[in-house]
């Protein structure tokens, strides 16, 4: 998998600080750092510092070209972002198609490349690209800004790269509770439901639906613990 540092961000011609330092934020949330702006029609400044918050060591950090080969020069793969039908013969792939290309294919610089925030590329800077890239979209309101564009393309390669990602309220899915506990759990409900006249002797496919519904759950002990105790205590609660 190639380093996400060799993956050169390309923003050309970007007329707005404000997309800039949003670009640099969307970048550094996915682990990136290497921007490159070709002939900005605007200065890095206090807005672009606002809106990237606290990724303003991407801002410190960017290079400035003149022109789009100057940039792409070393790189062996080049993306570029297109959200229109081209006239020109080259390949179309989505961001999950370029992320598993990145992943196993030896390519040792990339270069991701967005056009102008009014136009997007034109024809021949989307000519020097070694594939175009579109983000599919609502086809009737397909307008997505740079720093949306790049978020997904960058997500896209981090889910299937090797590198750590953040993440919160992980389970362990080793935890699900053995069959014993959870049939000692079911017994147990449904004496109570029985108890309660909620379940009658009767009615059997009740019962079987109840316990279909917390078999599939996957739940763990602790999770049966917390429910067995709200059952002793309806059963405390009746007597």
């Amino acid at each position: 998998m190639i380093q996400f540092s060799n993956i050169k961000i390309v923003l050309v011609e970007t007329s707005h600080p404000g997309n800039i330092g949003s670009v640099a934020r969307a970048m550094k949330t996915m682990g990136f750092c290497n921007l490159n702006l070709v002939d900005p029609k605007c200065k890095i400044n206090e807005i672009s510092y606002a809106m990237a918050s606290n990724a303003g060591d991407v801002l410190d950090n960017a290079k400035i070209f003149k022109n789009l080969p100057e940039v792409i020069d070393d790189c062996n793969y080049i993306i570029g972002a297109t959200a229109r039908q081209r006239d020109i013969p080259i390949e179309i792939i989505n961001p999950k198609e370029f992320a598993i290309k990145a992943k196993h294919r030896d390519y040792q610089n990339l270069a991701i490349v967005l056009g102008n925030e009014a136009r997007g590329l034109t024809n021949e800077q989307l000519s020097l690209c070694s594939v175009g890239l579109h983000i599919p979209s609502n086809k009737n309101y397909s307008s997505l800004n740079i720093a949306s564009s790049l978020q997904i393309i960058l997500y896209e390669i981090l889910f299937e790269s090797e590198n750590e990602a953040s993440y919160i309220n992980k389970i362990d899915r080793s935890e699900i509770a053995s069959y014993k506990v959870l049939n000692n759990f079911l017994q147990h409900m449904d004496k109570v439901l029985k108890d309660i006249n909620f379940i009658k002797d009767d009615r059997p496919m009740i019962s079987r639906k109840i316990n279909h519904i917390f078999k599939k759950a996957d739940l763990s002990e602790e999770e049966i613990n917390i429910l067995r105790g709200i059952l002793s205590a309806i059963e405390n609660h009746s007597q």
